[in-house]
C-alpha cells in the first residue's frame, strides 16, 4: 500500500474544517510523517547549477517589491514593498494557490501583516526562524536602524504575528548617524543543527562613507544568542570582506547587506556592490554573491564569488533560500529598457545531486 505524505498546511486545513485537533486524530489516525518536516540535521549534499532566473509574474507591480522570506513549507512568501502610501516600506504576505507547494502565488491573498508595520516608517527584510514561530526584521520606527523580533503561536497563521519588540541583548545601539555603530539591519537567523548554537548574521553601517550613497560602507557581523534569545554586540565576519584593490582609495569599503544561509550552515548568499560584480553602468551596483565553509564551527568563509547565472548587472539582492536549498528568491531591477527598473521578485532553481 502506498504511503501518503501530507504537508502540515494540508493537515491544518482539514483540522480547521473538522473542528480541531481531536477531530484530526479521527480523520488521520496516527499523524503521518509530514512532507515538509525533514529533520534539520539531514545532509543536503551537493547541488547542480542555478537556472536562468524567472520573474514571479503573478506578483508583479509598478512599486518596489524586495527582500523576500519563504516559509519552511514553501506555502507563504513574505516580502517588503512600497505599495502602501501609509508606510515608507511594509511587510506583506502572500500564499500559494490552493496551498499546494508547486502552485503559483495567489495575488488575491496578498495582505499587509498589520502588527509588523508602523505608519510613516519603514519595516523591512523579514527573516523567519526555522521553527516558524519567530520573525526577525528591521525598522526605523525608533528613529534609527534597529533589529526587531516578532513571535506567533501557530506557525500556519500568517496574520498571527505579535507586535515586534527590539531584539533583546546588546546587538542594537542607540547611536544615530553619522556616529559609528549606527544602524543594525538585515537579520539572518541560524541555528546550528549539529550543536544547537544560535547565531545572528546581520549588517551594520559603522559611519564610514556617505549614508544612502553607493560608497557607504556596510559590514556583515555575527552575534551569538543565549537560551533567552539575547544577542551580544557581535563581531565583524572578516572573511566576507572584499579583497581591496591597490588603486582603490576606499580600500575594502563596500555595501554588504542582506544575507541568506543554507540550513546546514555551509553556504551563504550575500548582497554586495563590491568590485568585480556586473554593472550596466560600470559603477558600483548590487550583485548576489555566494560563499561557503567546510563546517559550522568556524567563520572561515571562502572569498565570495558571483552567483553563476543569476546576476544581470542591473542590480540584484535580498536573497532567501528554500528549506531544501533548491530555490533562490531575490529581487532584481533588470529591465529590457537598458536601465534599471523597479525592484521585483525573481527566482532561480537548482537540483540536489544524487537525491
Amino acid at each position: 500500500m502506498e504511503r501518503r505524505q501530507l504537508t502540515r498546511r494540508q493537515i491544518l486545513k482539514a483540522v480547521g474544517a473538522a473542528g480541531g485537533l481531536a477531530a484530526a486524530s479521527g480523520l488521520f489516525g496516527r499523524m503521518p510523517i509530514l512532507a515538509d518536516d525533514e529533520p534539520e540535521d539531514s545532509g543536503l549534499g551537493s547541488f547542480g547549477p542555478w537556472s536562468a532566473p524567472k520573474p514571479i509574474q503573478e506578483l508583479a507591480s509598478p512599486f518596489n517589491d524586495f527582500h523576500p522570506a519563504i516559509s519552511r513549507d514553501g506555502l507563504s512568501l513574505y516580502f517588503t514593498t512600497s505599495r502602501y502610501a501609509a508606510f515608507a516600506n511594509a511587510i506583506v504576505v502572500v500564499q500559494r494557490l490552493d496551498l499546494t507547494r508547486d502552485a503559483p502565488w495567489e495575488p488575491n491573498s496578498l495582505q499587509l501583516v498589520n502588527n509588523l508595520n508602523f505608519a510613516g516608517k519603514s519595516t523591512a527584510a523579514p527573516n523567519l526562524a526555522a521553527d516558524g514561530h519567530r520573525m526577525y526584521l528591521q525598522s526605523n520606527r525608533l528613529g534609527y536602524g534597529h533589529l526587531f523580533v516578532s513571535s506567533r503561536k501557530h506557525t500556519h497563521d500568517d496574520k498571527g504575528w505579535e507586535l515586534p519588540q527590539p531584539l533583546p541583548g546588546t546587538l542594537n545601539t542607540t547611536a544615530v548617524p553619522p556616529a559609528p555603530g549606527w544602524s543594525a539591519a538585515a537579520a539572518t537567523y541560524f541555528r546550528d543543527p549539529n550543536t544547537g548554537l544560535v547565531r545572528m548574521y546581520w549588517t551594520r553601517f559603522p559611519g564610514q562613507g556617505h549614508f544612502n550613497n553607493p560608497n557607504e560602507d556596510w559590514d556583515i557581523y555575527v552575534s551569538v544568542g543565549d537560551e533567552f534569545g539575547n544577542f551580544g554586540p557581535g563581531v565583524k565576519v572578516s572573511a566576507l570582506e572584499p579583497v581591496p584593490l591597490p588603486t582603490d582609495p576606499l580600500g575594502t569599503w563596500s555595501r554588504d547587506t542582506r544575507t541568506a544561509i543554507r540550513r546546514d550552515g555551509l553556504e551563504m548568499f550575500i548582497t554586495s556592490n563590491r568590485h568585480g560584480g556586473l554593472s550596466y553602468s560600470g559603477g558600483p551596483i548590487e550583485n548576489l554573491w555566494v560563499s561557503t565553509r567546510t563546517d559550522t564551527t568556524t567563520e572561515a568563509w571562502t572569498n565570495p564569488q558571483l552567483v553563476p547565472n543569476v546576476n544581470s548587472g542591473f542590480g540584484e539582492g535580498g536573497p532567501a533560500l528554500s528549506w531544501d536549498g533548491t530555490t533562490l528568491y531575490f529581487f532584481s531591477a533588470r529591465n529590457p529598457s537598458g536601465t534599471p527598473g523597479n525592484w521585483q521578485l525573481w527566482t532561480s532553481a537548482r537540483s540536489r545531486l544524487g537525491a
